[in-house]
């Protein structure tokens, strides 16, 4: 007989790991923080184990937490899995995909691209989603997701998409006035504020890695999307560290220039990530070899020439 399990509060336990705070659990679960705090609280005396570790700004899991949470999110995945497959047998053969991206890559490489996807495939309509929050990544909630990091994604299905080269970025008339690395104190660096993806490649990674010694760069100004900073260095407001896929196009329309010769391998990479079972359906399969198809043509023709080594 099956245990009277606490799955309300188990599902909120679930969340607050996730989301990486009571806030943001909340809001997922359409409930207030007292709320979410209540049940963690109950759990925990249930458990009798200490869950989370509860700071300014900040929640953690505790190892009990942690693996209690994997536990659930992994239990709940495979009933979602049974529904979804039952629910597909009686829903329109031509549902859609859906499709997760961070917002830059999103809105700047593969948003341009989706319009070949839907000339070719019209009876797979893809839906896009750029919420940031998706990064924490959660297999339920999207059939395919595009990953900006370093990788390791344990228990799930991942591949290569492209690697990133980056070097400065500017507006053709900005870099008349950058002859040297040391100009750019005189200029506004543009900046945006990458979220969960541990360290990004930044401008004192660029300048290591291609062996020089960055100027005192002044504050400058933070976007909070990439394709904000890659916007503003195109109307001129200021030099940007260009990510390779985020401005290849620019750059081969013209609208940015490379001031400097010095392009560096980033430690990141782009991935393309999903559920195993996902690629039993195949409107993924389908998919995933349309992206495959179309970043082979970006590698080939990449402004920095870094390519993908064979799946």
């Amino acid at each position: 007989m099956m245990k009277n399990l606490p799955f309300t509060a188990l599902r909120t336990l679930e969340s607050v790991v996730r989301l990486h705070g009571f806030g943001r659990a909340a809001e997922e679960l359409n409930v207030t923080q007292s709320a979410v705090s209540q049940q963690i609280r109950a759990l925990e005396d249930w458990m009798g184990h200490k869950l989370l570790f509860r700071g300014t700004g900040k929640t953690t899991p505790t190892d009990v937490g942690l693996r209690v949470a994997a536990a659930v999110l992994q239990g709940f995945g495979v009933v979602e899995t049974v529904c979804d497959d039952l629910r597909d047998r009686r829903m329109d053969p031509k549902r859609g995909l859906a499709l997760a991206s961070p917002p830059g890559f999103g809105y700047i490489w593969l948003l341009p691209r989706l319009i070949n996807f839907d000339e070719r495939f019209p009876e797979t309509p893809v839906s896009l989603s750029t919420d940031v929050y998706l990064q924490e990544f959660n297999a339920t909630q999207a059939d395919v997701m595009i990953f900006y990091g370093l990788g390791g994604f344990t228990g799930l299905h991942a591949e290569l998409l492209m690697q990133e080269a980056i070097s400065p970025v500017c507006a053709p008339e900005v870099a008349k006035t950058l002859r040297s690395i040391n100009d750019l104190e005189r200029h506004t660096i543009l900046r945006d504020a990458l979220q969960n993806v541990g360290s990004p490649p930044s401008w004192e990674f660029w300048a290591e890695e291609a062996g020089l010694t960055l100027p005192q760069l002044p504050l400058g100004r933070q976007f909070g999307q990439a394709n904000m900073v890659i916007q503003a260095a195109i109307q001129g407001l200021g030099v940007a560290m260009g990510r390779g896929p985020l401005v290849a196009d620019a750059i081969a329309q013209g609208l940015l220039v490379c001031p400097f010769e010095d392009v560096v391998a980033s430690q990141f990479s782009y991935w393309l990530v999903c559920r195993h079972d996902a690629l039993k359906s195949r409107k993924v399969r389908l998919f995933c070899e349309w992206l495959h198809e179309q970043t082979s043509a970006q590698n080939a023709n990449a402004v920095w020439g870094l390519t993908v080594p064979p799946q």
